[in-house]
């Protein structure tokens, strides 16, 4: 084996970024795709996932207004949750919700069902 000697002239500071660019491209061009077929093989889709983080955001809205509003009623309460929805949740998380259950109320409630605020009902 022949000891490779390295000039000391060479400037490694600017050759980071180029190498910093090209590893960026490459994770890129291989992570993606692979992130999509394991999420694929695992059943899921990025709208599923982006609906469940939405349900979970759903969840602690639907936390902080029982806590916030001990006296109002379910349906005050579900009112306050959907205009809460659409004034914090993303746009992009709004349209999946609509898409997936009719409308942000249907998916409060879907929300409601799956938290631990519902006592008597489905879980």
């Amino acid at each position: 084996m022949v000891p490779v000697v390295l000039p000391a002239s060479v400037n490694w500071d600017k050759l980071q970024v180029p190498v910093m660019n090209l590893l960026g491209v490459v994770l890129t061009a291989f992570g993606v795709p692979l992130i999509l077929k394991l999420s694929k093989k695992w059943g899921l889709t990025i709208d599923e996932q982006i609906a469940k983080d939405a349900i979970d955001a759903l969840i602690n809205i639907l936390v902080n207004i029982d806590m916030a509003n001990k006296n109002a009623d379910g349906m005050q309460k579900k009112r306050i949750a959907v205009i809460t929805a659409k004034n914090h949740l993303p746009v992009k998380m709004q349209e999946i919700l609509i898409k997936k259950y009719g409308s942000l109320e249907a998916a409060v409630q879907i929300a409601y069902e799956n938290s631990s605020l519902n006592t008597g009902g489905v879980k």
